[in-house]
């Protein structure tokens, strides 16, 4: 609809489409019309203020036929569909496509997504839970989307952090049935075993022990020189470090198509010195190589003075790889904020080096959670560990949902409730705004019912699968798109009708921006409409042609609820 009132307004203007479609906005009230002309772009061509060009456009514009009115109101032309039409078109296309609404077909695309990439050998700490969120939600809105999408989950698996661990197990002994919190607390106690050594302060218990530092760097300079018996213990670490991942991403829904950390490109590394060295792009400094990007971006080292590649030389070689591999639209790197230069230097370097990736790459920033609270411990996220804070979800969601809900079903599993909207609170609550905004997270904030919560989302979602369940008790008939729309053209109905035809737009402005939040804004905004009309909208009791399109305007509802939440990751619940 709306691009043929863009049509109408570039005959009449002269303005472009593609300019008309970027002023043009949907009200978020009904009285402004669905469709609002800002005519401030037409005072300097016309000469004339805003008010007299939205009065001028008035008469000059021959609207659509699916448009009832235009009125010029102050700056703007409102534009009135007509709302029969309008409500049949909706609801029929959501019924019949049901959760599938707002999906494409786009698989000739490939959108790589690299997200959370924690490190290997230690636990998952809530600082790497918005980087999930966030590409989790992307890869989900991609693939509905109808894009083919790599989900990457570079992890943190090559460094010395496995030198202190090897120290550890031959100090102290290989524990059976390890976990990766024997990793990391065999890390920790050779780690403090150094710094004692280095400070000359060892317990008397310590001093039969060699220098860690020393084995460390030994053990590390083994595994990269492919040594059996440190490439053994190195995989060891590895496999403990992703069954835990595994289980807490099970957990949490996520899924992904690879999991290749840092170690996977090492054997590429000598192509990857190769092609930077032919490209003549390499310049020496103080016995390090790298590439100078100028005043703004500066001297990036590759190489250091023993030929030791660097991390950002190994996402060269990962870029070139995903490039090569699956030729991709884009590469999506959900990092934060503060690696902006290492972006932005990574794309200088690959146009340098005249490669194709380089116009591919997307740096997702997101800002910090400064402050995350839980019972055991409060502060920075990076000092709590993820599953501490999942645990806790469930327990303080239980609380909230048996003292916040009055009217709970019987027979209900409220074990499985709690699960839900446990992670629909924190899902919610770490998508609900911008990428790039700082945000402390409170559970005081994130698990109100009444409040802009996954939970109220949730909440409506269940409230209307019990409409449903009350009108088949009632003998109503299944849900169906073919209804009376002149039924649904109450201000009360229509507001409904009105957002539920912005979803489409809703998800493909989340794509191009790379942010989920428009989603998590769109369905608590749907979720708070429905809420506040569906007392005036009975069902059951009613006449049986009203019965029928009111309850057809609340499974649209649902049927787009479940699929915004889902966007998202956020869980749905059937009954509440």
């Amino acid at each position: 609809m709306k691009d043929q009132i863009v049509q109408a307004l570039s005959h009449s203007t002269g303005l472009t489409q593609a300019q008309l479609s970027e002023i043009l906005i949907e009200p978020k009230e009904l009285r402004y019309g669905d469709f609002s002309f800002p005519c401030y772009v037409l005072a300097k061509q016309w000469g004339i203020a805003p008010p007299e060009c939205a009065k001028k456009l008035e008469q000059m514009l021959k609207p659509p036929p699916q448009v009832e009115r235009s009125e010029a109101a102050g700056p703007y032309l409102n534009f009135f569909l007509k709302r029969a039409p309008q409500v049949e078109r909706v609801i029929k296309e959501i019924l019949t496509r049901r959760e599938a609404i707002g999906s494409e077909q786009n698989s000739e695309h490939t959108i790589i997504i690299e997200y959370s990439s924690p490190n290997i050998a230690k636990p998952f700490h809530v600082g790497h839970l918005r980087t999930t969120v966030i590409g989790h939600a992307l890869d989900r809105i991609y693939r509905h989307l109808g894009y083919r999408v790599i989900s990457i989950n570079h992890l943190g698996d090559w460094g010395t952090q496995f030198g202190f661990v090897w120290v550890g197990c031959e100090l102290w002994g290989r524990p059976q049935n390890a976990t990766v919190f024997d990793l990391v607390a065999y890390y920790t106690k050779a780690a403090n075993l150094r710094k004692a050594q280095e400070k000359g302060e060892v317990p008397p218990e310590d001093a039969k022990y060699p220098d860690v530092n020393q084995m460390a760097r030994e053990y590390f300079r083994k595994l990269e020189a492919g040594e059996k018996t440190a490439v053994d213990f190195w995989q060891w670490c590895l496999n403990i470090s992703l069954d835990y991942l595994r289980n807490l991403y099970k957990r949490l829904g996520i899924h992904f198509d690879f999991y290749t950390g840092e170690s996977f490109y090492r054997d590429q590394l000598k192509k990857t010195e190769q092609e930077l060295r032919e490209s003549g792009i390499l310049e020496e400094s103080r016995g390090a190589w790298g590439v100078n990007l100028g005043d703004k971006l500066g001297y990036v080292r590759l190489f250091t003075e023993d030929g030791r590649s660097l991390y950002i030389t190994r996402d060269i070689t990962a870029a070139d790889y995903r490039y090569r591999t699956f030729n991709p639209l884009k590469i999506l790197y959900v990092v934060g904020a503060p690696q902006k230069l290492h972006f932005q230097q990574l794309i200088g370097i690959l146009k340098k080096m005249k490669h194709p990736a380089a116009e591919r790459i997307v740096h997702v920033a997101y800002g910090n959670v400064p402050h995350v609270s839980t019972r055991t411990s409060s502060g920075a996220a990076e000092r709590i560990w993820l599953h501490t804070l999942l645990e806790e979800a469930h327990e303080r969601a239980l609380h909230a949902y048996r003292h916040q809900v009055e009217k709970r079903p019987e027979n209900l599993d409220e074990q499985a409730v709690a699960e839900a909207v446990g992670l629909g609170a924190i899902f919610f609550n770490y998508l609900s705004r911008s990428n790039v905004k700082e945000f402390n997270f409170t559970w005081e904030e994130a698990l109100n019912f009444q409040g802009d919560t996954g939970p109220y989302v949730q909440y409506a979602l269940a409230r209307i699968n019990s409409i449903q369940a009350k009108a088949a008790n009632e003998g109503l008939p299944q849900p169906s798109a073919e209804i009376n729309a002149e039924l649904l053209t109450d201000d009360n109905a229509y507001s409904i009708v009105s957002l539920l035809s912005r979803f489409h737009a809703t998800i493909r402005r989340a794509a191009e921006e790379y942010e989920p939040y428009h989603i998590a804004l769109y369905v608590l905004e749907l979720a708070r409409t429905f809420s506040a009309a569906y007392k005036s909208l009975r069902v059951v009791g009613q006449e049986p042609e009203l019965a029928k399109a009111r309850l057809a305007l609340f499974t649209a509802v649902k049927y787009v609820l479940q699929r915004g939440l889902n966007l998202i990751g956020v869980p749905p619940v059937e009954r509440m």
